[in-house]
């Protein structure tokens, strides 16, 4: 060990040159064989850092000052960025958050897979800002105070904020109406979150308000107030939630005014959104990602396709109109239920969906003996699980399209079906989430004898 990083201790101050990132986007420094990561600093920049925490061979900085600015910096917009944790690459301009996320693509093919596969250029769409069609807002009531806001990166403290630069302004207006009304009202002691969807191709909103019991203190005022000032709201319900848990969504759903869903449009088919529903967050770059998604298929109309984690049936109906069948698999009851209710909607007779998780449906495919061509998945963050791999392989389609939200577990993924005769074809980012570290990526495997 280094006699430098035994000496080191918290708010010393050093000066520092940045070399990379950390998959989160803070800056990587190394200096007399310490690194160093410090949020906020772009490659190439020198800066005079405080220590914040020493550990036996890394720590953690802040930056005290800029001494070689990045030409690729630029001042965040947003007064809640350091935060809320939440666009942590506001700092950066358009050309450095490209690098930055094709990179970590790349890296993470290297380091989870021992892969050096060639990365495209991500695919951006415009809007960078205003982009999101859902945000979650937890309420504390704390020491006789309304705190509504974001947590803090690895804490649960609440960090206000006025205007969130990535959701709507009408979902900014909302959060704001709603947080002066429990105050005014006094029942935040009651509510636990608010979830705003908000559609942006039909404008139809949705307000679920996540809460301990229903009816509460001045509820009706409260609701009476939100659907006078905001008519756009076509679903107003209440969740009853008592447990305290991170499972937000988890209990009785109350239909206070208007239709359990909403509706947008997407790529000319129209779709049901119920509050439990996934629906991807972007809708501008979500045309882009199933659009690549369903190229990426090569699809002529004679295939049998397989949706894994279909959701509310997006991706599989789109690609059901150069399918022959397609069949969509959802652990989600809700789901399910807005995916069949979709497929009607849009006149579409060549889907069938499935209310079960993603391991036992790809096993009653192969049960069943349906000869799938292609399969597409679009899992959670931590990806698919070892069944759901087996049976995938056991099913044997001679395409995989796998979309995923997580380079890292992607790449994991990718290895195990590399080895079980898959041939990567394409690696495709798409920047689903500008300004944050998170990064959508489309990839092609394609059996080795087809």
């Amino acid at each position: 060990m280094s006699p430098f990083s035994v000496s080191m201790k918290k708010n010393d101050r050093i000066t520092v040159e940045c070399i990379d990132y950390t998959e989160d986007g803070a800056g990587v420094c190394r200096t007399d064989g310490l690194v160093v990561f410090v949020p906020g600093l772009i490659r190439g920049e020198k800066a005079e850092i405080g220590i914040n925490k020493m550990k036996k061979n890394y720590g953690y900085g802040r930056i005290v000052n800029i001494l070689t600015p990045s030409q690729h910096r630029r001042e965040p917009a947003c007064t809640a960025n350091r935060l809320c944790g939440g666009c942590t690459l506001q700092h950066m301009d358009d050309s450095e958050q490209r690098y930055f996320k094709e990179n970590k693509v790349r890296n993470c093919f290297r380091q989870n897979a021992g892969m050096d596969p060639e990365i495209l250029p991500i695919l951006k769409v415009q809007p960078y800002e205003r982009y999101r069609n859902k945000v979650q807002i937890p309420v504390q009531f704390n020491a006789g105070k309304t705190e509504m806001g974001f947590y803090q990166t690895h804490t649960n403290r609440i960090i206000p904020y006025e205007d969130c630069l990535v959701q709507t302004e009408l979902s900014n207006r909302i959060k704001k109406y709603f947080e002066k009304e429990i105050t005014m009202l006094r029942n935040a002691s009651s509510i636990r979150h608010l979830l705003i969807k908000h559609a942006h191709r039909t404008g139809e909103v949705m307000a679920v308000i996540i809460c301990r019991e229903y009816p509460f203190h001045n509820s009706e005022a409260l609701v009476n107030g939100l659907l006078e000032e905001f008519p756009q709201i076509a679903s107003l319900s209440a969740i009853i939630n008592k447990k305290e848990t991170n499972v937000i969504l988890d209990g009785k759903e109350v239909l206070i005014h208007g239709r359990p869903y909403i509706e947008e449009e997407l790529l000319g088919c129209r779709f049901r959104i119920s509050a439990r529903s996934f629906y991807q967050i972007n809708p501008y770059a979500t045309e882009i990602l199933y659009s690549k998604a369903v190229e990426c298929a090569g699809l002529t109309g004679s295939e049998i396709l397989i949706d894994l984690y279909c959701g509310t049936g997006t991706i599989g109906m789109i690609a059901s109109r150069k399918a022959k069948k397609v069949y969509g698999i959802e652990i989600v009851a809700d789901a399910v239920k807005d995916a069949k209710i979709n497929a009607q909607i849009n006149g579409i007779d060549n889907i069938e969906f499935f209310n079960m998780d993603a391991s036992k449906g790809a096993q009653a495919i192969l049960r069943s003996k349906i000869k799938a061509d292609v399969i597409i998945v679009d899992p959670p963050r931590k990806g698919c699980s070892k069944d759901t791999l087996d049976a995938m392989i056991t099913i044997s389609p001679g395409k995989i399209v796998y979309v995923s939200c997580d380079p890292a577990t992607l790449a994991r993924d990718v290895k195990i079906l590399s080895e079980a005769g898959y041939e990567l074809k394409t690696v495709q980012p798409v920047d689903m989430f500008p300004h944050t570290a998170h990064i959508e990526t489309i990839v092609l495997l394609q059996k080795s004898n087809s």
